[in-house]
């Protein structure tokens, strides 16, 4: 019989640091959706992924550059629309739903 998880369990995993605050690899399977059509997409797995984390700069004006006009994003709310962005081996940012996970470290996650 296939391990599980707890999508809490998962998310602990996925959102884990050492103790130098870098964020540990792990190995995923999710899926994505099709919003227009409400079907599933494909079917993607990655290996050896990191949660993405900002990077914190040591310049002085590190946050009047931040707050610059020209540089200002919208705040993406993870937690409210039930996202993360990975960053994959290659340096590529991918945002995913946490609902669409189905896997995390080979252990199968139930809700």
């Amino acid at each position: 019989m296939e391990q599980a998880i707890s999508l809490n369990d998962a998310i602990a995993i996925i959102d884990a640091v050492d103790v130098k605050g870098n964020a540990l690899p792990f190995d995923i399977t999710f899926r994505t959706l099709q919003r227009n059509s409400k079907t599933g997409g494909k079917l993607y797995t990655y290996n050896q992924v990191k949660k993405h984390r900002k990077v914190k700069s040591d310049n002085p004006n590190y946050l009047k550059q931040a707050q610059s006009p020209e540089r200002r994003k919208r705040n993406p709310n993870h937690f409210l629309n039930r996202t993360r962005n990975l960053e994959l081996q290659n340096g590529d940012i991918k945002t995913i739903h946490i609902r669409l996970i189905i896997t995390v470290n080979g252990l199968k996650v139930i809700y």
